[in-house]
């Protein structure tokens, strides 16, 4: 049976018209195979995790640099050792595309106000490479505990993971952000061939429900940029009225908006799903950016007394070559070292403030499977490699003790290289502290 069996029949009727002679090229791109790409992690990867990949991938995208095709019949890279260690997150091609166009920089505020399941903060947190600030957000709780799931497994420091509607953080963050991704939630076009229960839920009215949501939205993210900053307002659907025309009702409300760059990406035409992407600038007609971001809200922070976190303390220079000693804020029992020029986070709901440490037990710390993935083995004293293909690497995966001459304490596990999770080494057994809920079966 024809894969485009499964298209709506409004959506065939309204894509004839849009496309006219394209049409027809369009329609057959539902009976190919969907291609899959992932993305390399620069907080982690470097040249020798691309190399070491190089029978799983294929050509780099073209639009992303850090982008390659994997041959998806052969290889499963989401049970490969470095998914777990969060060298690279498997991630379409096409939407990989807006947070190019949004050329983040080391040092900006940014914001990805729709953000689960994570694919564009984490490539925004590459681009910051630890400076500035990242707040990633997900009004719905449950996709948000994977977006934070997401963004620890790929060792992010600078990121604050929050779970609120728009409308809620653009009264606490007026002008505010450097740079804004809006991937707006959209009817889902682009992702028929991905997903075909897609098309059930789809029809010309829910379409239109999505242009009226994404237009508040919108809005939203326009009060939080700063004069002069950037949005790049993003969708996976192929209505004009959610795309095109939804950004040129915003450039109506807001005449101070620029539209600077717009493109589309047809999957008959790419080697990837259907997407849009505009990237959008604010005019700072009264040179007032300097001032914005002067005003920017801090965390108001106390120092916490040592006696308080002394066996953090501890285990901070009994471990690490250079102890996580800056901006550290205690939530009950539970450990953080906050981002430099964390915002004030009075009355919003975050689940992840900044790097979580770990937990304080009876007479003793801790440490949380967040920082071992954040640390490189040149950051403890006390490390233990493993290799992909080596059989141990499987059984730390499954929760096994493994066993090696290393000194006895905490651990850090790593597979070529690469953070894996904790083990605490006793007599040349070393045993898992590896989370059960993330084990292999």
């Amino acid at each position: 049976m024809s894969e485009q069996s499964f298209l709506p029949i409004d959506f065939i009727n309204r894509m004839e018209q849009d496309l006219g002679p394209d049409f027809h090229a369009f329609l057959r791109s539902y009976d190919e195979n969907k291609i899959s790409a992932l993305r390399f992690n620069p907080i982690k990867a470097d040249k020798k995790a691309i190399e070491n990949m190089a029978d799983t991938l294929k050509e780099n995208v073209d639009w992303s640099p850090n982008g390659y095709y994997y041959d998806d019949e052969n290889s499963r890279p989401g049970i490969h050792p470095y998914h777990h260690a969060g060298v690279y997150y498997i991630q379409d091609a096409s939407a990989q595309l807006p947070v190019e166009m949004l050329s983040v920089q080391p040092g900006d505020y940014c914001l990805d106000l729709c953000a689960a399941p994570g694919g564009k903060s984490t490539q925004i947190a590459g681009y910051l490479m630890g400076q500035g600030l990242l707040v990633s957000n997900e009004p719905m709780k449950n996709r948000a505990k994977i977006l934070s799931e997401n963004v620890e497994r790929l060792g992010i420091r600078n990121a604050i993971v929050t779970s609120e509607y728009p409308d809620k953080l653009a009264e606490t963050f007026p002008l505010y952000f450097d740079k804004i991704m809006v991937d707006a939630p959209c009817s889902g076009e682009g992702m028929f061939r991905k997903n075909h229960d897609a098309c059930a839920e789809w029809s010309l009215e829910s379409v239109e429900m999505c242009a009226e949501r994404q237009a508040q939205i919108f809005d939203c993210a326009y009060e939080m940029l700063i004069p002069g900053g950037r949005i790049c307002y993003s969708t996976c659907t192929f209505a004009k009225l959610e795309d095109e025309e939804a950004v040129a009702d915003f450039i109506k409300r807001h005449p101070d908006m620029t539209l600077i760059e717009e493109r589309r990406l047809w999957p008959h035409q790419v080697k990837g799903e259907g997407h849009y992407a505009a990237l959008l600038e604010k005019a700072d007609l009264d040179n007032i950016a300097e001032d914005c971001a002067a005003n920017r809200k801090q965390y108001p922070l106390k120092k916490i007394n040592n006696r308080t976190i002394n066996d953090y303390l501890v285990f901070a220079k009994e471990v690490m070559t250079e102890p996580i000693l800056d901006n550290l804020l205690l939530v009950n029992d539970q450990l953080y070292s906050l981002p430099a020029n964390c915002p004030d986070f009075t009355g919003i709901h975050v689940l992840r403030g900044g790097l979580f440490l770990g937990s304080f037990k009876k007479n003793r710390f801790e440490p949380s499977h967040a920082l071992a993935l954040a640390l490189k083995d040149t950051e403890v004293k006390n490390s233990y490699n493993l290799s992909r293909e080596d059989s141990d690497t499987d059984n730390y995966l499954k929760g096994q003790s493994i066993y090696g001459q290393v000194k006895d304490g905490w651990t850090l596990i790593t597979v070529d290289g690469y953070s894996l999770g904790w083990g605490k080494a006793s007599k040349g057994q070393i045993k898992n502290h590896y989370p059960k809920g993330l084990r292999k079966v």
